[in-house]
Protein backbone atom coordinates (compact mmCIF):
# COMPACT_ATOMS: atom_id res chain seq x y z
CA UNK A 1 0.00 0.00 0.00
CA UNK A 2 2.75 2.15 0.89
CA UNK A 3 4.07 1.76 -2.67
CA UNK A 4 1.23 2.27 -4.37
CA UNK A 5 0.50 5.49 -2.20
CA UNK A 6 4.04 6.88 -3.36
CA UNK A 7 3.83 6.04 -7.04
CA UNK A 8 0.47 7.75 -7.10
CA UNK A 9 2.14 10.72 -5.48
CA UNK A 10 4.77 10.91 -8.03
CA UNK A 11 2.39 10.59 -11.09
CA UNK A 12 0.60 13.37 -9.63
CA UNK A 13 3.36 15.41 -9.13
CA UNK A 14 4.58 14.33 -12.89
CA UNK A 15 1.15 15.03 -14.41
CA UNK A 16 1.20 18.91 -12.37
CA UNK A 17 4.37 19.74 -13.57
CA UNK A 18 3.33 19.08 -17.33
CA UNK A 19 0.35 20.87 -17.03
CA UNK A 20 2.28 23.76 -15.51
CA UNK A 21 4.98 23.36 -18.35
CA UNK A 22 1.71 23.52 -20.92
CA UNK A 23 -0.22 25.78 -19.74
CA UNK A 24 -1.18 28.36 -22.11
CA UNK A 25 -0.37 32.46 -21.93
CA UNK A 26 -2.23 34.46 -20.11
CA UNK A 27 -4.55 36.42 -22.37
CA UNK A 28 -6.10 39.81 -21.63
CA UNK A 29 -9.82 40.91 -23.07
CA UNK A 30 -8.98 44.75 -23.57
CA UNK A 31 -12.13 46.72 -23.72
CA UNK A 32 -11.46 47.55 -27.99
CA UNK A 33 -15.08 49.20 -28.10
CA UNK A 34 -14.80 51.79 -25.58
CA UNK A 35 -11.16 53.03 -26.49
CA UNK A 36 -11.09 56.52 -27.35
CA UNK A 37 -8.16 58.66 -28.93
CA UNK A 38 -6.43 59.92 -25.98
CA UNK A 39 -6.95 57.60 -23.20
CA UNK A 40 -4.19 57.26 -20.73
CA UNK A 41 -3.23 53.93 -20.59
CA UNK A 42 -1.44 53.49 -17.53
CA UNK A 43 0.47 50.01 -16.51
CA UNK A 44 2.50 48.20 -13.76
CA UNK A 45 5.45 46.47 -14.90
CA UNK A 46 7.78 43.30 -12.95
CA UNK A 47 11.06 45.14 -13.02
CA UNK A 48 13.29 47.10 -10.61
CA UNK A 49 12.95 50.13 -11.95
CA UNK A 50 8.77 49.77 -11.89
CA UNK A 51 9.09 48.70 -7.79
CA UNK A 52 11.33 51.89 -7.67
CA UNK A 53 8.89 54.30 -9.33
CA UNK A 54 5.71 52.50 -7.67
CA UNK A 55 7.90 53.17 -3.99
CA UNK A 56 8.30 56.90 -5.29
CA UNK A 57 4.56 57.55 -5.32
CA UNK A 58 1.77 57.95 -2.44
CA UNK A 59 -0.57 55.59 -4.24
CA UNK A 60 1.56 53.09 -5.57
CA UNK A 61 -0.44 51.74 -8.22
CA UNK A 62 1.18 51.72 -11.49
CA UNK A 63 4.77 52.80 -12.82
CA UNK A 64 4.55 53.72 -16.56
CA UNK A 65 1.92 54.95 -19.04
CA UNK A 66 1.35 56.06 -22.59
CA UNK A 67 -1.37 58.07 -24.45
CA UNK A 68 -4.04 56.02 -26.88
CA UNK A 69 -4.16 56.89 -30.89
CA UNK A 70 -5.44 55.02 -33.74
CA UNK A 71 -3.03 54.53 -36.47
CA UNK A 72 -5.19 53.00 -39.07
CA UNK A 73 -7.31 50.50 -38.24
CA UNK A 74 -4.48 49.46 -34.90
CA UNK A 75 -5.31 50.88 -31.73
CA UNK A 76 -1.34 52.08 -30.59
CA UNK A 77 0.11 53.54 -27.22
CA UNK A 78 2.44 55.70 -27.51
CA UNK A 79 5.15 56.02 -24.66
CA UNK A 80 8.07 57.18 -23.40
CA UNK A 81 10.07 53.83 -22.29
CA UNK A 82 13.61 52.36 -21.29
CA UNK A 83 15.00 49.32 -21.07
CA UNK A 84 12.52 48.09 -24.34
CA UNK A 85 14.81 47.44 -26.96
CA UNK A 86 13.56 45.86 -30.53
CA UNK A 87 16.48 45.51 -32.54
CA UNK A 88 20.61 46.07 -32.29
CA UNK A 89 21.43 49.66 -32.15
CA UNK A 90 18.21 50.37 -30.32
CA UNK A 91 18.34 53.12 -27.40
CA UNK A 92 15.47 54.74 -24.95
CA UNK A 93 12.87 56.42 -26.45
CA UNK A 94 9.13 57.41 -27.71
CA UNK A 95 7.50 54.58 -29.69
CA UNK A 96 4.26 53.61 -30.49
CA UNK A 97 3.18 49.76 -30.45
CA UNK A 98 -0.27 47.69 -30.43
CA UNK A 99 -1.91 47.97 -27.06
CA UNK A 100 -2.40 44.41 -26.72
CA UNK A 101 1.52 44.40 -26.79
CA UNK A 102 1.84 47.40 -24.35
CA UNK A 103 -0.84 45.33 -21.80
CA UNK A 104 1.06 42.13 -22.14
CA UNK A 105 1.40 39.67 -19.16
CA UNK A 106 5.24 39.64 -19.99
CA UNK A 107 5.17 43.84 -19.72
CA UNK A 108 2.19 44.49 -17.62
CA UNK A 109 1.22 43.15 -14.05
CA UNK A 110 -1.29 45.44 -13.56
CA UNK A 111 -3.19 48.30 -15.54
CA UNK A 112 -5.65 50.96 -16.10
CA UNK A 113 -7.40 52.67 -19.02
CA UNK A 114 -8.43 56.33 -18.52
CA UNK A 115 -11.07 58.82 -20.68
CA UNK A 116 -9.71 62.36 -19.62
CA UNK A 117 -12.92 63.59 -21.46
CA UNK A 118 -10.94 65.55 -23.85
CA UNK A 119 -13.62 66.24 -26.85
CA UNK A 120 -12.32 69.16 -28.81
CA UNK A 121 -11.91 66.97 -32.19
CA UNK A 122 -9.13 69.68 -33.85
CA UNK A 123 -7.29 69.54 -30.90
CA UNK A 124 -7.73 65.47 -30.16
CA UNK A 125 -6.30 64.71 -34.05
CA UNK A 126 -3.43 67.67 -33.24
CA UNK A 127 -2.38 65.35 -30.50
CA UNK A 128 -2.56 62.09 -32.10
CA UNK A 129 -0.06 63.85 -34.91
CA UNK A 130 1.99 64.94 -32.26
CA UNK A 131 2.13 61.52 -30.34
CA UNK A 132 2.68 59.97 -33.38
CA UNK A 133 5.17 62.13 -34.86
CA UNK A 134 7.71 62.21 -32.01
CA UNK A 135 7.40 58.22 -31.84
CA UNK A 136 8.50 58.56 -35.45
CA UNK A 137 11.51 60.95 -34.88
CA UNK A 138 12.65 58.29 -31.77
CA UNK A 139 12.74 60.93 -29.31
CA UNK A 140 15.20 59.99 -26.28
CA UNK A 141 13.85 59.10 -23.12
CA UNK A 142 15.03 61.82 -20.57
CA UNK A 143 17.16 59.69 -17.77
CA UNK A 144 17.31 63.05 -15.75
CA UNK A 145 13.90 64.00 -15.55
CA UNK A 146 13.78 67.67 -16.34
CA UNK A 147 10.02 68.90 -17.12
CA UNK A 148 12.13 72.22 -18.34
CA UNK A 149 13.46 70.20 -21.36
CA UNK A 150 11.36 68.53 -24.06
CA UNK A 151 14.14 67.71 -25.88
CA UNK A 152 14.01 64.18 -24.06
CA UNK A 153 10.85 63.00 -22.41
CA UNK A 154 10.17 60.27 -19.64
CA UNK A 155 6.76 58.70 -19.80
CA UNK A 156 4.63 61.47 -17.42
CA UNK A 157 6.67 63.82 -18.73
CA UNK A 158 5.86 62.31 -22.63
CA UNK A 159 2.09 62.60 -22.15
CA UNK A 160 1.50 65.77 -19.81
CA UNK A 161 4.22 67.83 -22.64
CA UNK A 162 1.33 66.73 -25.45
CA UNK A 163 -2.21 67.51 -23.11
CA UNK A 164 -0.22 70.71 -22.26
CA UNK A 165 0.04 71.38 -26.05
CA UNK A 166 -3.56 71.45 -26.11
CA UNK A 167 -4.25 73.71 -23.22
CA UNK A 168 -4.76 71.20 -21.01
CA UNK A 169 -2.86 70.76 -17.27
CA UNK A 170 -3.28 67.12 -16.84
CA UNK A 171 -0.79 67.28 -13.58
CA UNK A 172 -3.06 70.32 -12.13
CA UNK A 173 0.19 71.37 -10.59
CA UNK A 174 1.21 67.95 -8.91
CA UNK A 175 4.57 67.17 -8.28
CA UNK A 176 6.97 65.10 -6.21
CA UNK A 177 9.93 66.34 -5.26
CA UNK A 178 13.63 63.96 -5.19
CA UNK A 179 16.74 63.88 -5.27
CA UNK A 180 18.47 60.72 -5.63
CA UNK A 181 21.40 60.05 -8.31
CA UNK A 182 20.66 61.85 -11.36
CA UNK A 183 17.10 62.80 -10.44
CA UNK A 184 16.90 66.58 -8.58
CA UNK A 185 14.33 68.33 -8.43
CA UNK A 186 10.43 68.03 -9.08
CA UNK A 187 8.87 65.59 -11.19
CA UNK A 188 6.19 64.40 -12.22
CA UNK A 189 4.84 60.72 -11.71
CA UNK A 190 2.09 58.39 -12.75
CA UNK A 191 0.00 58.85 -9.76
CA UNK A 192 0.27 62.87 -10.69
CA UNK A 193 -1.75 61.98 -14.30
CA UNK A 194 -4.32 59.50 -12.95
CA UNK A 195 -5.24 61.55 -10.26
CA UNK A 196 -6.71 64.60 -12.87
CA UNK A 197 -9.94 65.50 -11.98
CA UNK A 198 -11.73 64.86 -15.16
CA UNK A 199 -10.54 61.42 -15.58
CA UNK A 200 -12.91 58.44 -15.70
CA UNK A 201 -11.50 55.06 -15.55
CA UNK A 202 -13.33 52.44 -17.20
CA UNK A 203 -10.52 49.38 -17.47
CA UNK A 204 -8.67 48.22 -14.82
CA UNK A 205 -7.14 44.55 -14.64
Amino acid sequence: MTMFRTLTIFLFAVLAVAAACTRQPETRILPYDQLQEGDLAFRCGHGILSRAVTTAQEQGMYSHLGVVVRDGDVWKVVHAVPAEHEFNGDFDRVKQEDIAVFYSPERASRGCLVHTGFIDSAQLQALRIQALQAACDSVRFDHGYNLDDSSEMYCAEFVWHLYRSAGIDLSEGRRRSIHLLQIDGDILLPEHLLAYSNNIPYFQF
